[in-house]
């Protein structure tokens, strides 16, 4: 059972204001919480697998190969390069 007390630590943890009903309901709340993972820790899973994610997709790799022809679209909207890398327009004007 939670008691009064531990409902006020976790108020002052939390940094909240609570009112004595808060309080109150704050510990029903919690208590049934508890109450429940107590019934889920009566039930079997001897025989159920373990699992990592809740779906079961993956994600899927590629190899990772250079593209001449984004290449060239780039060189065509970006025509100057310095030092091996493609030279954009500023964004911020310089005063």
């Amino acid at each position: 059972m939670i008691s009064k007390d531990d409902i006020k630590k976790l108020g002052e943890l939390a940094r909240i204001h609570l009112t004595e009903k808060e309080e109150g309901n704050l510990q029903k709340d919690l208590e049934n919480i508890l109450g429940y993972i107590e019934k889920l820790k009566e039930v079997d899973i001897s025989g159920v697998p373990e699992m990592t994610h809740a779906v079961g997709e993956k994600n899927i790799f590629r190899k990772d190969e250079a593209r001449t022809r984004d290449f060239v679209l780039l060189k065509e909207q970006f025509p100057e390069e310095e030092k091996g890398f493609l030279k954009v327009k500023g964004v911020f004007e310089r005063e």
